[in-house]
């Protein structure tokens, strides 16, 4: 009897100390059922309990999701006359206390405060601010430990009757989807980009827990970094979380797109079931490198005034798709008439060449640039120029402007009289003709003669 009117005593004690904190902004303690039997040396009990809103309002009931306050009023006899390892007493900076629980979201560990040593026994208050209720159980177990001594570790549990339990089987369990999803303005094969995701919970009336996302990526699309798998946690109903990827098109990828799918997976809170998702595709456009590039220009290095000098600039695609509606255009001064050309479309991997004909009208420099101009894998307009330079001269006669090839001018028949020169050729060829009839008679005369003397000198030799 004595021992149990000694816990009473204490118990009024606790109140008495209780009242002033709780009237200096810490809510109303509310009592705990009585236990069953007194405690001993050795127990740990919680005197009493208050719960409030975070305005230290006291609330008579908590639902799921709910921020609240929780105070304790403790009377620990285990830890009474209790030293620390340098020998001194137990003060309020020794004691830890912490949840060890997932049915209330808290973090830090509890203020203590309103530390007094009883008779045999430590009296003080633990406050737990901010502390959310998960909807999932009405126990709160918190461990107690004191530091820097050799007191054992404790565990503390107790009811709060004002929490109201989740309704499992009535339980709406929200769906997933991706709701927002970015890429920047232009992706280009061989450059990173970075993939954004909106992923939202749908109306309910339970959280998501272990929310998952997994990309799935086409031929030729890696990730530059980090994993095809993010882990979002807890989706609270009607909210977004973004997630951010780091994606790599390779230099290879030959396609136009890259179909990129997403898949969601989460648990409703409560009741367990896995949450639904809709199919989601991001279609994510890629352009190839541009790699349209010009060659040498050609071009003599002097051009007499007024004579046409050519001017060729060559050209190569060596991207991956095609370049359409490629022009050329001549500008520039001392050039004749500025010029253009239409090319047409240039197939990957093809190359060819721009002629431009320029007849500079005054000596000095020739200036003038070629300029092309086509239509990208995205549908824009690009240019690239090349420039040139050459030397206009005036044009130099060597031979005075006279025609080498004559020093005297011809006769002109049309002024001479008298027989004209073919006439006197053809009575000189006649004198020819005649002469040569005239050598050939005589020869053969002298030829006969000469054979009948040598006969008639025969014929006398046989006589």
């Amino acid at each position: 009897m004595k021992r149990i009117l000694t816990v009473l005593l204490a118990v009024c004690l606790v109140f008495a100390l209780a009242v002033p904190a709780f009237a200096e902004g810490e809510p109303a303690a509310t009592p705990a059922p009585s236990p069953s039997a007194a405690p001993t040396r050795s127990d740990v009990a919680v005197v009493s309990y208050a719960v409030t809103n975070v305005a230290g309002g006291e609330v008579t009931t908590v639902n799921k999701g709910d921020h609240i306050n929780v105070v304790l009023q403790i009377a620990d006899y285990s830890a009474f006359g209790a030293k620390d390892v340098d020998g001194n007493d137990i003060t309020a900076s020794t004691i830890t206390a912490r949840f060890n629980t997932t049915d209330f979201t808290y973090t830090g560990v509890g203020e203590v405060g309103r530390f007094v040593a009883e008779s045999d026994y430590l009296s003080y208050t633990l406050l737990f601010r901010d502390v959310v209720y998960n909807g999932t159980s009405q126990t709160l177990p918190i461990n107690l430990s004191y530091n820097r001594t050799t007191l054992p570790f404790q565990t503390i549990s107790l009811t709060l009757g004002q929490c109201i339990l989740a309704d499992k089987e009535n339980a709406k369990t929200p769906s997933l989807m991706v709701r927002t999803s970015g890429y920047g303005e232009v992706v280009t094969a061989g450059e990173e980009f970075t993939l954004s995701l909106g992923i939202y919970a749908t109306d309910g009336n339970e959280n998501l827990n272990d929310v998952i996302v997994t990309l799935n990526l086409p031929e030729n699309v890696s990730l530059s970094g980090g994993s095809l798998t993010q882990y979002v946690g807890t989706l609270a109903p009607k909210t977004t979380k973004t997630l951010n990827f780091n994606v790599l098109p390779s230099a290879g990828f030959a396609g136009t797109v890259a179909d990129i799918s997403v898949t969601l997976t989460g648990t409703g809170a409560d009741s367990g079931t896995a949450a639904t998702s809709t199919p989601f595709t991001v279609s994510v456009p890629v352009t190839q490198p541009n790699r349209f590039e010009v060659g040498k220009l050609e071009m003599q290095d002097t051009v007499n005034v007024g004579d046409t000098a050519s001017v060729t600039l060559s050209y190569v695609n060596k991207g991956k798709r095609e370049l359409g509606n490629l022009e050329a255009r001549l500008t520039g001064t001392n050039i004749g008439n500025e010029s253009y050309q239409y090319l047409g479309n240039l197939n990957a991997g093809s190359e060819g060449s721009v002629d431009f004909d320029i007849t500079p009208d005054a000596a000095g420099t020739i200036s003038g640039t070629i300029t092309l101009s086509y239509e990208d894998a995205n549908g824009k307009i690009q240019t690239v120029s090349k420039d040139f330079t050459a030397t206009a001269e005036e044009y130099s006669d060597p031979w005075g402007g006279m025609d080498p090839g004559m020093e005297e001018p011809m006769p002109d028949e049309s002024q001479q009289t008298g027989l004209p020169v073919w006439g006197w050729a053809l009575i000189v060829l006649g004198g020819v003709a005649v002469v040569v009839v005239i050598v050939v008679v005589v020869r053969k005369r002298k030829k006969a003669k000469a054979l009948a003397n040598l006969e008639a000198e025969d014929n006398d030799e046989d006589i």
